[in-house]
C-alpha cells in the first residue's frame, strides 16, 4: 500500500478509535447517570410509600379514638348501633368492642358464643397497656367470620389467582387499630378495636398511586403503580390486565417472593408488567410483631427514562458525529497537504531509477521540512548524474581490464593443459617401466633398489594425480565439465574402475580398502564425472590415510538419497578445518600433513561434480582417529534385486564413532 493509503487508514482507525471511546464513555454515563436516577427514585418511592401509609394508618387511628371519646356514656343498648354509624362515617370494614377477656360487647358480631383472640392479636395486645395502637394486620378466614360473620369474609375473600398453593385464599390485610376502654378510675375494662380492610381497597392504592407519580399518563399508560400484596398475591392494585381489569388475585414470580418474603430483603429490578416496562420495588409489609404478613410494590413506567436517555444520546452522539466530520476532513486537507510533495517525491524517484536523470527536482511549496527535502532530494539526483559518469567510465576501464584478465586466463589454461596433458604421457610410461623393473623382468632388483623403485613409483602416482585434476580444473575454468547422465549400474560401472585404479595407491602403502556395495544398485548420472568424484575421494584416502590400516568405500541407498562415503583410519582433522576442505587450492598444512604433495584441487573438482548433479558434499572427522568424506544424489531408481539386499554394517569407527 502507499503512504497515502496507509497514512489515510491509520488517521482514520486514530480518528474512529477516540471517537468510539468518547462515544462510549458518554453513552455509558449516560446510561449509569439514568440507571440511577431511576434506581434513586424507586427508593425514595418506596420509602414515600411506607411513610404515607404509616401517616395515613396513624391519622385513621386518631379520628377513631376522638370519635369514640364518649363510647362509654353511650347506653349499652345503643352502642352497636353507635359503632354502625361511625363505621360507616369513617369507611371502616370492621369495629368492635370487647372486654379484656375478648367477651364482645358492641359492634358487629354474628350471633354465636366466642371470645376475641386477643394474645393472638398484635395491635389488641399492645393496646391492653392502655395505649392506642395501630398497624397492619393479617386476618385469616375465622377471624374475619368472627368479627363480621360470611358476608365480610365473602366481601374480601381474593380471587382464585395463578397459584395453585394458594387456590380459595380467604385472608385478608387490614389497616388496624385498637384504643382501650376506661372505667372512673383510668383502668382498663375493654377494646374498641376495627380498621379498613386492604384487600379491594382501590380507592386507597388510587390515592397512593396519585401522591407518588400524579394522575396524568405516558404515551396512553400511568406513569406509576401501587399495589398491596397479601402474602405472595395482589390483594389491591391498579395494575390493569389486558381487558382492563385490575389484575387482581395474581401473583408474582419466585424470585420476587424469596427475596422479599422469605429474606425480608428488597428486590429492585425491570419488571415486564402486562404490556410495558416498568421499573419495579418490592418491599416487605410487616405487622408489628415482626411477621412478613405481605408486600409493599411501586412501579414507574420505564418508558419516560428510556426516552430521557435516547434524547440524551442524540444529544451527545449528533455533536459528536460532526466532530468526527470535521477531525477527518481536517485530517484528510493536512494529509494531502503533507503527502502531495512526498509523492511528487517519489515519480522523481521512479524517473531516477529508470535512468531518467535530466529533469531538476523543484522545490516543494509547502512545510519547510519538506522543502529542504526537496533540496536535498535535487542535491541528491545532482550526486547520481555525477557518480554515474564516474561508474561509466570505471565501468569502461574495468571491462577493457576484464578482457585483458580473460585472455591471459585463457592463455594459462591453454597453457597449463597443454603442459599436463604432455606431462601424463611420460609419467604414465615410467610407472610401467617402474612396474616391469619391481616385477623382476629385467633381472632380479636388489631390495635396496626395490625400495627406492617403490618411492620412485609412488611420486609418479601422486604427479600424476596432480596432473589428472589440473586437467579436469582447465575443463572447469573453460566450462567444459558437461554432464551427459545415463543410467548406471553403481557397483559395475563406478566403483569397481575406481578400485581397479586407486588399487595400486593403497597397495603402496599398505592399506586394506575394503568395499560395501549394494548389488544392481543403479542411478542416473554421467558415469564418467562420477568416476573422477570417487576417485578423488580414494586418492585422498590412500595419501592422508594411516599406512598399514584400513579404509572403507562403501554405497547405499538411504530415504531416497544414493550415497557415497569413503571412509579411512588417520589423523583425520578439526572441525574448522573440515570446513575448508572443498576449496581450490586448499590443502592442510600440520605436522601430519608435512610431506605429501598434492594440487589442493581434488575435492574441490568432486564438489563441482556433485552439485553439478543436484547432490551435496561433506566430511567429518575425529581427530586422530579417523575420517570421512561423502556425497550424495537424489537416486532415480532401484531394482527390486537391489531393495532387497542388505549393506554390511562398518565397525564402529568406520560408522563414525570415535
Amino acid at each position: 500500500m502507499s503512504i497515502r493509503t496507509v497514512s489515510f487508514l491509520g488517521f482514520l482507525i486514530l480518528v474512529i478509535l477516540v471517537s468510539g471511546v468518547v462515544a462510549l464513555l458518554g453513552v455509558s454515563g449516560i446510561e449509569r447517570s439514568v440507571v440511577h436516577e431511576a434506581q434513586q427514585r424507586t427508593n425514595q418511592d418506596l420509602r414515600t410509600l411506607q411513610t404515607i401509609y404509616q401517616q395515613r394508618l396513624e391519622l385513621l387511628a386518631s379520628r377513631v379514638q376522638s370519635q369514640t371519646a364518649d363510647f362509654t356514656a353511650v347506653a349499652a343498648a345503643d352502642r352497636s348501633g353507635f359503632l354502625a354509624q361511625l363505621r360507616r362515617e369513617l369507611d371502616l370494614t370492621v369495629l368492635n368492642a370487647c372486654d379484656v377477656e375478648g367477651q364482645p360487647l358492641a359492634g358487629s358480631y354474628p350471633e354465636f358464643d366466642g371470645r376475641v383472640p386477643i394474645a393472638a392479636d398484635p395491635i389488641l395486645r399492645r393496646a391492653l397497656a392502655g395505649k392506642l395502637e395501630w398497624g397492619t394486620v393479617l386476618l385469616d378466614e375465622n377471624r374475619l367470620a368472627f368479627e363480621g360473620g360470611p358476608a365480610l369474609r365473602q366481601a374480601v375473600t381474593l380471587s382464585t389467582g395463578e397459584s395453585p398453593a394458594s387456590r380459595g385464599r380467604s385472608e385478608a390485610l387490614f389497616m388496624w387499630m385498637a384504643r382501650p376502654i376506661f372505667d372512673g378510675q383510668k383502668r382498663v375494662i375493654g377494646l374498641l378495636y376495627g380498621g379498613r380492610a386492604i384487600n379491594y381497597n382501590f380507592a386507597l392504592v388510587d390515592q397512593l398511586r396519585n401522591l407518588l407519580f400524579g394522575g396524568d399518563l405516558y404515551g396512553g399508560k400511568p406513569r406509576g403503580t401501587v399495589t398491596f400484596f397479601l402474602q405472595d398475591q395482589r390483594a389491591a392494585t391498579n395494575v390493569l390486565r389486558e381487558d382492563g381489569q385490575r389484575a387482581m388475585g395474581t401473583f408474582v414470580s419466585d424470585e420476587v417472593r424469596r427475596q422479599v418474603l422469605e429474606k425480608g430483603g428488597v428486590w429492585r429490578d425491570r419488571a415486564w408488567v402486562i404490556d410495558a416496562w416498568y421499573l419495579s420495588g418490592y418491599q416487605p409489609l410487616s405487622d408489628p410483631d415482626g411477621k412478613i404478613v405481605g408486600m409493599t410494590y411501586v412501579g414507574m413506567l420505564e418508558a419516560p427514562y428510556t426516552d430521557l436517555k435516547k434524547l440524551l444520546l442524540w444529544r451527545f452522539l449528533g455533536p459528536l458525529g460532526l466532530v468526527f466530520l470535521a477531525a477527518l476532513l481536517l485530517g484528510i486537507y493536512f494529509l494531502n497537504r503533507l503527502l502531495a510533495p512526498l509523492g511528487k517525491l517519489g515519480r522523481q524517484a521512479v524517473l531516477i531509477a529508470e535512468g531518467h536523470w535530466d529533469e531538476p527536482v523543484k522545490p516543494a511549496r509547502t512545510f519547510r521540512e519538506l522543502r529542504q527535502l526537496s533540496r536535498l532530494f535535487e542535491r541528491m539526483r545532482q550526486a547520481i548524474v555525477q557518480r554515474d559518469r564516474q561508474l561509466q567510465d570505471q565501468n569502461r576501464r574495468l571491462g577493457e581490464s576484464n578482457e585483458e584478465l580473460q585472455k591471459v586466463n585463457r592463455n594459462y589454461m591453454e597453457t597449463l593443459a597443454f603442459v599436463t596433458h604432455e606431462l601424463r604421457s611420460p609419467l604414465a610410461a615410467n610407472q610401467g617401466l617402474i612396474d616391469v623393473m619391481m616385477q623382476g623382468l629385467t633381472g632380479e632388483v636388489p631390495p635396496q633398489v626395490k625400495q627406492l623403485l617403490v618411492r620412485i613409483k609412488r611420486n609418479s602416482e601422486e604427479l600424476l594425480d596432480m596432473v589428472k585434476n589440473y586437467l579436469d580444473l582447465a575443463r572447469v575454468e573453460r566450462g567444459e565439465l558437461n554432464s551427459n547422465p545415463a543410467d548406471i549400474e553403481i557397483c559395475r560401472e563406478v566403483i569397481q574402475p575406481c578400485l581397479d585404479l586407486s588399487g595400486p595407491l593403497f597397495e603402496s602403502r599398505n592399506i586394506t580398502l575394503e568395499t560395501q556395495c549394494v548389488e544392481k544398485l543403479h542411478l542416473k548420472a554421467d558415469p564418467d564425472l562420477l568416476r573422477i568424484a570417487l576417485s578423488n575421494y580414494l586418492t585422498n584416502a590412500a595419501k592422508y590415510g594411516r599406512e598399514g590400516g584400513r579404509a572403507v568405500v562403501r554405497a547405499q541407498e538411504k530415504d531416497g538419497q544414493l550415497i557415497f562415503t569413503v571412509w579411512n583410519e588417520g589423523d583425520g582433522f578439526t572441525p574448522e578445518e573440515g570446513k575448508q576442505l572443498f576449496g581450490k587450492f586448499i590443502r592442510l598444512r600440520n605436522d601430519t600433513t608435512h610431506g605429501k604433495r598434492g594440487s589442493g584441487l581434488g575435492l574441490f573438482l568432486s564438489r563441482q561434480i556433485v552439485e553439478l548433479h543436484g547432490g551435496k558434499v561433506w566430511a567429518k572427522a575425529a581427530p586422530g582417529q579417523w575420517a570421512e568424506f561423502g556425497f550424495s544424489f537424489p537416486i532415480t531408481g532401484f531394482t527390486d534385486g537391489a531393495k532387497a539386499a542388505a549393506v554390511p554394517a562398518l565397525p564402529p569407527a568406520a560408522n563414525g564413532s570415535a
